[in-house]
């Protein structure tokens, strides 16, 4: 009697014990990780290799328009000030954009693969100036280093994104374009009078093709 007593009592733990985890377990397969309709995203891209944020320095916005499709907006902003002198500095600025779309499969409950494509348009400027002459078009006399340009390219891409917890996600890219550089003239003008008082290398354009990725993770939030 006692035996089976004891067998009822297991039975009956045994059966709690399910339930309950059936109880706990439901909740969580009923979260949505994923972004649905209407949601908005921001990410930036840290470099595991190198220790850094904002990788290419980029930040990407979202907006999810269907739950299989994205617009998306990438954007960096750069300046540089180099004053190795008391009359001698160089600087740059730059500045991109990358407009997008995405086009989001089944995957998971939580993985995301995608492919897309993008369009980056960007420009720079840069400056040398000494207190003999003024270099407008690159950071050095004589010289194309961080010539001013611009340039526009188009890229096929695919990438993945985890969503590690709801709202949150982890990812990775990877694609392949073509650009084309519009590289400006270099003038540099003299501060004193002489014989040729500026000169000029003349600007070119170039078009080239190359594989790229993040480079590291990319983090995201869900708004």
């Amino acid at each position: 009697m006692k035996l089976k007593l004891l067998a009822l009592s297991c039975c009956l733990a045994a059966a709690f014990t399910a339930q309950a985890q059936i109880v706990v377990d439901t909740p969580s397969e009923s979260k949505t990780y994923k972004p649905t309709t209407g949601d908005i995203t921001t990410e930036v891209s840290v470099n595991l290799e190198y220790g850094t944020f904002l990788n290419g320095g980029q930040l990407r916005v979202r907006k999810f328009t269907a739950e299989n499709k994205a617009l998306r907006l990438g954007t960096s902003l750069d300046y540089t000030y180099s004053k190795m002198d008391a009359e001698v500095y160089s600087s740059t600025f730059g500045i991109s954009l990358v407009p997008g779309i995405e086009r989001h499969f089944g995957g998971t409950n939580r993985l995301s693969p995608y492919i897309g494509v993008e369009l980056p348009i960007g420009f720079r400027t840069s400056k040398y100036e000494t207190d003999h002459y003024t270099v407008k078009g690159s950071t050095a006399y004589n010289s194309s280093a961080d010539r001013a340009n611009f340039n526009i390219g188009l890229n096929g891409l695919a990438g993945v994104d985890y969503y590690v917890a709801p709202r949150f996600y982890v990812g990775f890219e990877l694609g392949a374009g073509v650009r084309y550089n519009k590289y400006n003239d270099i003038e540099t003008t003299f501060k004193r009078d002489l014989p040729n008082s500026s000169q000029e290398l003349e600007g070119y354009h170039s078009i080239s093709f190359s594989p790229f990725s993040t480079g590291g993770i990319r983090l995201g939030f869900v708004f």
